[in-house]
């Protein structure tokens, strides 16, 4: 599958999906592992409102040159309800960010921001083993992320949302997991690892979605937000010195979950980005 400078009828396209969609990463992400690894597809972004994505889904069912579709905000979880098989790990989290064509006029559909924000935590920071974790934000990318930590061995995964009732539930789909969980306050004195998994950041006069008073340089600070990529959130921790991760880095590290789950060759996924935080 040679990857040409430029597409051809032979092209295949990867689409992520999203509205808002500019702060996506994923397009130039994607465009640089295909390069890098000889592989002929082409990811666009393609802007879908809400109301409109059964019918993007349903249209998309027909395109035969389709490798498949990233899932991004705020579709995860809707998503999940229009595909037509979707793994274990999917259901468990409620959302997936993955779809792909199932050769038979539906969808297969699985959640890979968990594994992939796990990925890089542990290949950057440390393991998260035996960690107490704050997750701001229970959402389909909150609830992956505060899964895979609590199949990981986090100690316990507390969760916080500015919805109370949807941060219970999560806690409570956690403790069901058995991972100590349960619904707090935006505040990191006393955590190991906090992350924002909350939209919160991606515009300049947003607050902190975690307060950071009383936190010291033991404390890992993480961000999903990819634009920008240096959030305050992220900014404010580096000047404690905290080791920080931010969405560019989850981002890169779910690329070898989504080829596998797109059935790509096995590729070289390490980006030039990678050096960046």
């Amino acid at each position: 599958m040679a990857r040409n400078s430029f597409p051809t009828g032979n092209t295949r396209v990867l689409g992520i999906v999203g509205d808002p969609i500019e702060q996506v990463l994923a397009p130039s992400l994607w465009s640089e592992f295909c390069s890098k690894n000889g592989f002929d597809i082409v990811c666009i972004p393609m802007h879908v409102r809400p109301a409109d994505l059964k019918t993007f889904l349903d249209g998309a069912r027909g395109w035969k040159n389709l490798e498949g579709l990233i899932v991004t905000v705020p579709h995860k979880i809707e998503a999940l309800e229009l595909v037509t098989v979707a793994t274990a790990r999917a259901h468990a989290i409620g959302a997936v960010n993955s779809i792909r064509p199932d050769g038979q006029g539906g969808w297969i559909g699985d959640m890979l921001d968990g594994g992939g924000f796990l990925a890089a935590y542990e290949d950057r920071i440390r393991p998260v083993r035996g960690q107490r974790v704050l997750v701001v934000g229970s959402g389909g990318v909150g609830a992956a992320i505060a899964l895979a930590l609590g199949e990981a061995g986090a100690s316990e995964v507390y969760v916080s949302d500015v919805n109370a009732s949807r941060a219970r539930a999560l806690a409570a789909r956690l403790g069901a997991h058995g991972v100590a969980s349960k619904s707090v306050d935006p505040t990191a004195k006393g955590y190991d690892l906090v992350v924002n998994a909350s939209p919160a950041g991606m515009r300049p006069e947003d607050p902190l979605p975690i307060d950071l008073d009383g936190a010291t340089s033991d404390l890992a600070v993480a961000d999903v937000v990819t634009k920008p990529a240096d959030t305050r959130l992220l900014l404010a921790a580096t000047a404690l010195g905290c080791p920080v991760q931010g969405g560019l880095q989850m981002a890169e590290a779910q690329i070898p979950l989504q080829a596998e789950f797109f059935d790509l060759p096995p590729g070289d996924w390490r980006l030039s980005s990678s050096n960046s935080h």
